[in-house]
């Protein structure tokens, strides 16, 4: 085949791989058991699936409600305790109809007891908003978090961190309506409550900074969402340790936030940190590794960086191997795309040498005889790797229920036109029959 020949791109099929990563069980990262319920009531939210406050802010989210109750006798401190343990226990088990009833029992204890402006019925108006969110009745929500916001706020003070609490609750209901700009209004508020209180270099101000970043990520405000995002990163490191779950969901987010700029580069390096983070939380074969690889790789691909894309997904194909079974289409994909990768590669490399050989006519014959004859060796390479991946992967994909029809039309024209490359006239038109008696 000469250098002029007309060779039909490979198709590259990189948005495909996202049917892996998407359909990869997602491991659930361990929820903190709750000891306050406070901790918890900071994460009854949209935010909740990410937003879980860790074990070390449970000395600062002291809830000012169950304080107050114990100044009273024993049997009420009890009945209080009680009611408080078991709405935890309900929420957590996803009884919200149970959770509800006995939000609504502590709220009418409090009122009997207190009256309204107290922080006891405060705490329950709390659980009555959290409960009553979750449940999807953002408006009825809205009502007892603004309640317990006035409440708190006349009895501790404007600037107490129970104040954050429900500040931060209030946040996400407004979030959850839509009401972006009242969302942010009440997460600022709590943000500057717990940096006044606590410093920056605590949990509950990485959480604050991270439900900003959040924030501004799903209106678009990508320049803000970056800096929040970096910021909860940082803090998260120095209060809780590098290698935390809340780490990895804030890189995570990072990395979309620079993809969505197309800012590849900068989405490399977050994705090579995460890698090393997953690696040391959950070990090197795992699914989360396999997945933050492809992601990496797909960053350098937008690069045009294939060797470094092909060692990515070659990573990521390994781990594949080790954790799905040997028959499922979604590591046939996975060997398609990093064959597709190498014979990308291999094209790339015939193209760069014919345009070589053309600006270097004055080298001599021996010279251009030995460049052509390395990159020649590179292409033969490049697509020997290449043919084993597409021709496991055509073997998966094709079934008896041809439920990957698709896919395997387009593995079988990439595995047809690599013959031609390598000057398998025979397999071509074999492999070619067979997309057509399809």
């Amino acid at each position: 085949m000469t250098a002029n020949s007309h060779i039909k791109t490979p198709h590259l099929l990189r948005y495909q791989v996202t049917r892996f990563t998407a359909s990869i069980t997602r491991p659930t990262l361990s929820l903190l058991l709750v000891s306050s319920l406070s901790a918890l009531l900071t994460v009854g939210s949209s935010f909740a699936a990410t937003n879980t406050i860790p074990n070390s802010t449970h000395d600062y989210e002291t809830n000012a409600t169950i304080q107050s109750f114990n100044e009273t006798n024993t049997l009420s401190q009890g009945i209080w305790a009680n009611l408080t343990n078991h709405f935890v226990e309900l929420y957590e088990q996803g009884d919200y109809e149970a959770a509800h009833k006995v939000a609504q029992r502590a709220f009418d204890i409090a009122l009997n007891n207190f009256g309204l402006n107290d922080v006891n019925t405060a705490d329950a108006l709390l659980k009555l908003g959290i409960i009553s969110q979750t449940i999807g009745k953002l408006s009825v929500a809205e009502d007892h978090l603004l309640g317990s916001l006035v409440i708190l706020e006349e009895q501790l003070s404007p600037d107490h961190p129970d104040v954050a609490v429900t500040s931060t609750n209030l946040g996400n209901v407004y979030f959850e309506m839509g009401r972006i700009r009242e969302s942010e209004k009440y997460h600022k508020a709590a943000l500057q409550i717990r940096r006044n209180a606590f410093g920056d270099a605590n949990p509950v101000v990485a959480q604050s900074t991270y439900n900003l970043a959040i924030l501004y990520e799903h209106e678009s405000n990508y320049p803000k969402a970056e800096s929040y995002y970096t910021q909860a990163i940082n803090l998260w490191s120095q209060s809780v340790g590098t290698s935390h779950p809340y780490i990895g969901s804030a890189l995570n987010n990072l990395t979309n936030v620079y993809a969505a700029q197309e800012k590849y580069q900068d989405a490399e390096q977050v994705l090579q940190r995460t890698v090393t983070y997953k690696k040391t939380v959950f070990g090197s074969q795992h699914e989360e590794v396999a997945q933050t690889l492809i992601s990496l790789g797909t960053a350098f691909l937008e690069q045009g960086k294939y060797g470094s894309a092909g060692a990515a997904y070659s990573e990521a194909l390994d781990i594949a191997q080790h954790v799905l079974a040997s028959s499922d289409p979604q590591l046939a994909l996975l060997m398609y795309t990093l064959a597709n990768i190498y014979h990308m590669q291999a094209r790339m490399t015939e193209i760069h040498d014919s345009v070589s050989h053309q600006k270097n006519v004055s080298l001599t014959s021996e010279n251009n005889a030995v460049s052509s004859s390395m990159g020649a060796l590179e292409n033969t390479t490049l697509l020997a790797q290449a043919l084993p991946l597409y021709k496991k992967a055509a073997e998966i994909l094709d079934t008896e229920q041809n439920t990957n029809g698709p896919t395997l039309d387009v593995v079988l024209s990439e595995l047809a036109m690599l013959y031609k490359a390598i000057g398998d006239t025979d397999m071509a038109i074999a492999t070619e029959s067979r997309l057509s008696t399809r």
